[in-house]
């Protein structure tokens, strides 16, 4: 008896919940149940599509227009825009479905409220040449679902939520390019990147008839090599997020005096020309913090760099430096002296060299001071054109070559006794090599370089 009881009492609350909601719906005449596209095939021409506007309550308004063969944010400022994101809210926009349709007019007025669409959360519009359709997007459901209006139309619609994850839920700022540099290297003549705000903490790359040299700490060759994978790099590097737009206190991301920065300049640019790139990075706001706030150029928002950016934006100042001992190419040396170290010198006395090694259309001679000229050992003077002029050392050092430690110098001579270039070498005893061209720059090489620095190991016929 007591179960029967029970059974019916159910029976009886369910049809009183079920006249209840149909009363507060205004009846069923309010309401059809039918799944279908919410646009007919075509109704939205994907490829046409040219502008989306993205309104939500409050304001908050973001256009994106096609420029080109990409995209641009046109407001609330201009910022490239990522194709791939603005391509996935028009595909989703018009694949969405609907699953059961309410006319507004016919339900009351709080159920009509609880649509969510009076007004809307947001609102999205996509334009085209010709023509145009506007979504306002209301209140979240159950399952997965969330109510819509197609303006023009009376009846509200039951559709997928992933529109709102993207509209409402998400961040329409990630829409954004989110890279940090869209021009090329081609044309770029100067690369000024500071490592921190002091007077020395400062790396400046310039390009002058084709060739890179590092002006600042030091003035010697760069490494044209490692300036073109620097700027590929930096073509890659991506932000993290945009933190905030057109923020009133820059103090908040530490960028209100910048600590870190690089200054991207086309060729032949002039003193005071705007950059053709720029970034700032501010210091540290939270200690242990890895990542950094930063401003691009151009751009009136902040955005976050993780450690990955900022190693593409920072590389060791070293990474620049031309790390071989000369960049003279080995077919265009003619001959090579190399002078030891005379601690009797004079200051400034030019070295006296103790062989010499000449080329003679495509064999080497070696002459020693009194003696004539002698077949050398071509091999062996071609790997001595290796290690001066080709060989890349795996260390380099900020610093002078210590005296004590030097123990001679190569001159390697072009045609007509040009000078190609002078290499000081200095040895550890039983230890690590390292070359330098007065410069203040040690390309430094391991005790295994083998560098002969006597005149019987280039003798031939040995």
């Amino acid at each position: 008896m007591r179960t029967r009881t029970l059974a019916i009492l159910a029976v009886l609350a369910a049809l009183c919940i079920g006249a209840w909601l149909a009363l507060r719906s205004g009846g069923a005449s309010a309401e059809r149940v039918a799944r279908s596209a919410l646009f007919a095939i075509d109704e939205i021409p994907l490829e046409r599509v040219d502008r989306v506007e993205l309104v939500r309550a409050g304001g908050f308004r973001m256009v994106f227009e096609r420029a080109g063969d990409g995209w641009v944010q046109r407001e609330p400022f201009e910022h490239p825009a990522d194709p791939a994101s603005i391509r996935e809210v028009i595909d989703v926009t018009a694949s969405l479905g609907s699953s059961r349709a309410v006319d507004p007019a016919a339900i009351d007025p709080e159920a009509r409220a609880a649509l969510g669409l009076e007004p809307p959360v947001a609102r999205i519009t996509l334009s085209w040449l010709g023509g145009s359709r506007s979504v306002a997007l209301g209140r979240r459901t159950v399952a997965g679902r969330a109510w819509a209006r197609v303006d023009g139309r009376a009846e509200a619609v039951s559709v997928d939520a992933a529109l709102h994850a993207l509209a409402v839920d998400g961040d329409p700022r990630q829409w954004r390019d989110t890279g940090l540099w869209q021009q090329g290297s081609a044309d770029i003549g100067r690369i000024e990147i500071r490592y921190g705000t002091a007077a020395g903490q400062r790396v400046v790359l310039a390009r002058t008839a084709g060739k890179w040299r590092i002006e600042s700490p030091v003035a010697t060759r760069a490494d044209t090599e490692s300036i073109t994978g620097y700027l590929d790099a930096l073509a890659r590097a991506q932000v993290d997020a945009f933190a905030a737009d057109m923020p009133e206190d820059l103090g908040t991301f530490g960028l209100q005096t910048p600590e870190r920065g690089v200054r991207i300049l086309r060729a032949g640019a002039a003193e005071g020309d705007a950059p053709a790139g720029s970034v700032d990075v501010g210091v540290n706001v939270a200690e242990g913090a890895q990542e950094r706030f930063a401003r691009i150029r151009g751009r009136p928002t902040v955005v976050q760099l993780g450690n990955k950016a900022l190693a593409a934006i920072f590389p060791p100042p070293a990474f620049f430096v031309d790390p071989r001992g000369c960049d003279a190419v080995p077919a265009d040396v003619r001959s090579i002296t190399y002078a030891p170290v005379d601690p009797s010198a004079a200051p400034g006395a030019p070295a006296a060299w103790t062989f010499r090694l000449d080329r003679t259309l495509d064999a080497w001679t070696i002459t020693v001071p009194g003696v004539p000229p002698a077949p050398a050992d071509a091999e062996r003077v071609r790997r001595l054109l290796a290690q001066l002029c080709e060989g890349r050392a795996p260390a380099v050092a900020f610093q002078r070559m210590p005296d004590a430690l030097r123990v001679g110098e190569f001159a390697v001579i072009g045609a007509g006794d040009a000078p190609l270039a002078r290499i000081r070498v200095a040895r550890e005893p039983e230890g690590q090599w390292a070359f330098d061209n007065d410069d203040g720059v040690l390309r430094v090489f391991p005790a295994g370089f083998g560098l002969a620095l006597d005149a019987g190991a280039y003798a031939g016929n040995r």
